[in-house]
């Protein structure tokens, strides 16, 4: 009889692939060098509790750093970008504006406003093309995967087709 051993990481619940103490997932990740530590490794063979990700550099401060050399707390104003719209406060997203100013991508999709989230197309047209490929043909085949390149030339061509009827 096999018993399943679950994955050695702590929060991880899979179980662990046959002759091996890591699961699938994380059977390219190290654990920490620190004796009993059930987390990964981040860097320098050590997680982040331990001390593979470097403190905030202000004196006491003891949490781990996310701009520059300081943590969230601390970041010096100067070093947060904001949109560049005369009045707003709000964080940069991209070309120097936030998301309400116009720093985001939108949808491909002809007529769609949306903002893209995943390969150019917003959460609604990106889950209705998972759905199209999950079907199954009449024939009760599978359609085959459509390789990113040919994706990404029918991205494009969403674009050129929004131009033509807009």
């Amino acid at each position: 009889m096999y018993v399943a051993i679950k994955c050695f990481f702590s929060g991880c619940h899979l179980d662990a692939s046959p002759g091996s103490w890591k699961c699938d997932l994380h059977k390219h990740r190290s654990r920490c060098a620190v004796q009993d530590c059930r987390n990964q490794v981040y860097a320098k063979k050590l997680c982040v509790k331990h001390g593979g990700k470097p403190k905030c550099k202000v004196e006491g401060c003891q949490v781990t750093i996310r701009v520059g050399d300081y943590c969230s707390k601390h970041v010096p104003k100067d070093a947060i970008k904001l949109c560049s719209l005369e009045g707003c406060t709000t964080r940069v997203h991209l070309a120097g504006r936030c998301f309400r100013h116009g720093g985001g991508k939108n949808c491909v999709f002809p007529q769609c406003t949306k903002y893209a989230r995943v390969r150019g197309l917003c959460y609604r047209h990106s889950a209705a093309t998972k759905a199209n490929a999950n079907t199954v043909q009449q024939d009760g085949s599978s359609p085959q995967r459509v390789p990113r390149e040919v994706e990404s030339l029918l991205v494009y061509y969403y674009l050129e087709l929004g131009k033509l009827t807009a």
